[in-house]
């Protein structure tokens, strides 16, 4: 028992020491808001970029990549999505929080928390597993939560609750999604993430194509002929996951919660409850039917999907989506808070199982 839980602690303990070193820079001054506003920017277009694509280039073969685990991990999304609709019909009367509960229910922070969470549970094998999932989680991520808060919009119930984030005619969702599909899988291409898995499975895919020499090793290599390139990439993707925890840390503001109490408390409650048991359940199930094989390198890939607490993007999303982007704040500030407790209690029941 004492080993489980020292697992389970040192799993988690790095992550919240990380997140709280960003609420102390902001705390004392060294960092204001709009310091991490930046520094998040930098890190998701360059650090997370390069992340993402380190580890797609370091999977040895393209014939190791699970394709199953990939579709497996699509359909209990969509299954969490639709939860998410019946959910939040009963969680709220208010048209305009429902996209943002029903992003609850799919929608993890699996980027910023997710894959440092399969990293410090398995090594880099769960990096690479996590990696290799970024481009159809992700574009699911994007696609869906466009889909869903441009049918919830709701620019009156938005003007009435928050003049202030009120959608002008212009940038309104029949604005914005005029264009339709293809402006929205443009914002999805144009997403730094999906560029580096893609990139990524492009080096990989021409390192297996390209001929191997006399002693059988292969004709090129970006890691090898061009040592000085891949190492400052390298090292750059080594700054992503402590720059983006940070930050997760110095963006956390508690605010007024009294106008959407019941909505913060039952979107928390999906994210960090019913989404786990939802998609593990079904992880289970698969499992139990043959239709998967799991070893503790994919049980801990899913714990970064489903487990995380809601993703940061959600808000800026929702608010300018005519979406209750406050609401969306706030369900990413306690998620993420309470995440860290929630993340320890599965961790040490799936190694009590010997599941990690």
């Amino acid at each position: 028992m004492s080993a489980v839980f020292h697992y389970s602690f040192s799993t988690v303990m790095p992550i919240i020491l990380l997140i709280l070193v960003g609420v102390l820079a902001r705390h004392r001054g060294y960092l204001d808001v709009s310091a991490f506003r930046e520094l998040n920017r930098f890190n998701f277009r360059y650090a997370l970029f390069a992340r993402v694509f380190v580890s797609i280039y370091q999977i040895e073969s393209i014939h190791d990549m699970p394709v199953e685990l990939a579709v497996f991990a699509v359909v209990s999304l969509f299954v969490l999505l639709l939860f998410g609709i019946v959910f939040s019909k009963a969680a709220t009367k208010e048209r305009f929080r429902r996209g943002v509960l029903i992003q609850s229910a799919f929608r993890s922070n699996y980027a910023v928390i997710g894959m440092p969470v399969a990293e410090a549970l398995v090594g880099t094998p769960g990096m690479q597993l996590a990696a290799f999932l970024q481009l159809p989680v992700i574009t699911f991520f994007n696609l869906v939560s466009v889909i869903v808060l441009s049918i919830f919009s709701d620019p009156e119930a938005q003007q009435r609750f928050y003049p202030e984030d009120a959608l002008t005619e212009e940038k309104s969702p029949a604005g914005t999604n005029r264009g339709g599909a293809g402006k929205m899988l443009k914002g999805i291409a144009a997403n730094p993430l999906i560029q580096g898995v893609l990139l990524g499975f492009v080096a990989l895919i021409i390192r297996q194509l390209l001929p191997c020499r006399a002693d059988g090793e292969i004709l090129f290599s970006l890691r090898r002929d061009l040592s000085w390139l891949y190492s400052a990439i390298l090292s750059l993707s080594r700054t992503a996951t402590p720059m983006a925890l940070i930050i997760l840390g110095g963006q956390l503001e508690l605010k007024e919660i009294e106008d959407y109490r019941r909505e913060l408390i039952s979107g928390v409650l999906v994210r960090l409850a019913a989404g786990p048991l939802i998609g593990f359940a079904m992880l289970f199930l698969a499992v139990r039917l043959g239709l998967l094989v799991i070893t503790p390198v994919e049980t801990a890939v899913f714990v970064a999907l489903f487990a995380s607490p809601q993703a940061v993007s959600s808000t800026v999303m929702s608010t300018e989506m005519g979406g209750d982007g406050h609401l969306a704040g706030q369900i990413v500030v306690w998620s993420s808070i309470l995440g860290m407790f929630s993340l320890f209690v599965i961790v040490f029941l799936l190694r009590m199982r010997g599941l990690l």
